[in-house]
C-alpha cells in the first residue's frame, strides 16, 4: 500500500506568502460569504493556503495532481474524517471555480479531482436517521391554513 511519503513531492521554490493576484482572488472568493459562513470558509481556505506555502507552491499555479496530494495529506497525515476532507476540499474547489469565473485562471484545477465519499449517516450533514425519516412528513399539530388566516379552500365553497 502506498502512503503519503511515497507520493511524488512538489519541488520547493521560495515563494512570497501572498502575491497581489492571490490576495485579490482570496478577497473575491471570501466576499461571497458573510458572518459565520465567511469565518469557516476563511479557516478552511487558510488551511489549504498554508499547505501550499509549506511546499513552496503558488496556489494560482496549482494543478489537479497538487489538489489530489492535498486531499491525501488531509486523509493520511492529518487523519481528518471524510466529512471534514469533503468540506475543506469543497472550499478549495469553490475558490478555484471563482478564480475561473473571474478570469484569474483559464480553468479550475479542481474540476476533475475525485472527491472522497462521505457516509450518508455523517453527523456533519445535519440529519440523524430519525430526522431523515421524517423529511416530507407534515408536522404534527399544525393546521393547514392559508397565510391569510382562514383556509382559502373552505372560504371559496
Amino acid at each position: 500500500m502506498m502512503n503519503f511519503t511515497d507520493l511524488a513531492s512538489v519541488p520547493f521554490q521560495p515563494l512570497a506568502p501572498f502575491t497581489d493576484g492571490l490576495r485579490l482572488a482570496v478577497a473575491a472568493y471570501l466576499a461571497r460569504f458573510k458572518g459565520i459562513s465567511r469565518n469557516r470558509t476563511e479557516s478552511d481556505l487558510r488551511c489549504y493556503l498554508s499547505w501550499c506555502a509549506e511546499r513552496g507552491l503558488d496556489p494560482l499555479a496549482a494543478q489537479r495532481p497538487h489538489l489530489e496530494l492535498y486531499i491525501r495529506w488531509m486523509q493520511e497525515i492529518r487523519r481528518f474524517k471524510p466529512s471534514t476532507v469533503s468540506r475543506r476540499f469543497s472550499v478549495v474547489a469553490g475558490f478555484y471555480r471563482t478564480c475561473a469565473l473571474d478570469g484569474i485562471l483559464q480553468h479550475s484545477p479542481a474540476e476533475h479531482v475525485r472527491r472522497p465519499a462521505v457516509p450518508a449517516e455523517s453527523p456533519t450533514l445535519g440529519f440523524t436517521d430519525a430526522a431523515r425519516q421524517n423529511l416530507g412528513q407534515p408536522a404534527v399539530g399544525l393546521q393547514q391554513a392559508s397565510p391569510f388566516g382562514a383556509d382559502r379552500r373552505s372560504a371559496s365553497k
